[in-house]
């Protein structure tokens, strides 16, 4: 008996993963979702963070960066606003990227505009140099 869900990732520019999948977990806005087969239907805001699609003995790693999951009928589909898998990510380039967010950070007054998007930013290079580090 197949119990898999079968998954699909998407961003609006491409397909980042489709196929069927023992176990996944998402990054929703208020903590991690985890599915497995059987999972009741629901429907989640995505925050930025991994996703980890486990199948048998591999488990691959991808980042995400806001958008919705829905489940149902053991059908989940992930359509994010932005999503990287890690093979697309170099470490050295991340660790520069936040030490540049981290001088920029220092030079702004603490309740800007601009540090609250930098904040931002830096939770982006955090979630994609974690996928990086796996």
């Amino acid at each position: 008996m197949n119990r898999k869900i079968n998954c699909s990732i998407l961003t609006p520019e491409k397909t980042l993963y489709e196929g069927d999948i023992d176990f996944v977990v998402v990054q929703a806005y208020d903590g991690e979702l985890g599915f497995l087969y059987g999972h009741a239907p629901l429907i989640a805001e995505l925050g930025i963070g991994e996703v980890r699609l486990r199948d048998h003995n591999s488990t691959d790693y991808l980042v995400i960066e806001g958008g919705i999951v829905e489940i149902k009928d053991n059908r989940l589909i992930v359509l994010a606003e932005a999503a990287i898998s890690k093979k697309e990510l170099k470490k050295d380039e991340l660790e520069k990227k936040m030490k540049e967010l981290e001088e920029q950070k220092g030079q702004l007054d603490k309740f800007s505009e601009e540090q609250t998007l930098i904040k931002l930013e830096q939770d982006k290079v955090k979630a994609r140099l974690r996928v990086a580090l796996r």
